[in-house]
């Protein structure tokens, strides 16, 4: 995956294809077994759409507040995909697809 732009998860559908892709299980039971690890980031505690910070880094230098918290998806150290924090409990809440 090195050198790719990392999958920008907005759906469950989105969610199950980066599971797919890492080879982990559906429960996302021990990712740790594929080598998989998360990091949050940002400050914002919402999902009104400014999420990575690499998509708006002149947001970033103006506003860091304003950069809403997300989760790196990581395998064998490459960022695979990244997903907004508020929007992955929507998903996990059965909220959102």
């Amino acid at each position: 995956m090195s050198g790719t732009e990392p999958i920008r998860i907005q759906t469950r559908e989105d969610l199950r294809k980066v599971a797919a892709l890492l080879g982990v299980r559906n429960d996302w039971h021990e990712p740790d077994e594929q080598d998989v690890t998360a990091k949050v980031t940002g400050r914002s505690f919402d999902n009104a759409g400014f999420w990575p910070r690499e998509m708006y880094r002149d947001l970033h230098k103006r506003a860091p507040g304003a950069i809403e918290m997300y989760v790196e998806i990581v395998q064998d150290g490459n960022v695979v995909a990244q997903v907004n924090l508020a929007t992955l409990l929507a998903m996990a809440a059965g909220t959102v697809d």
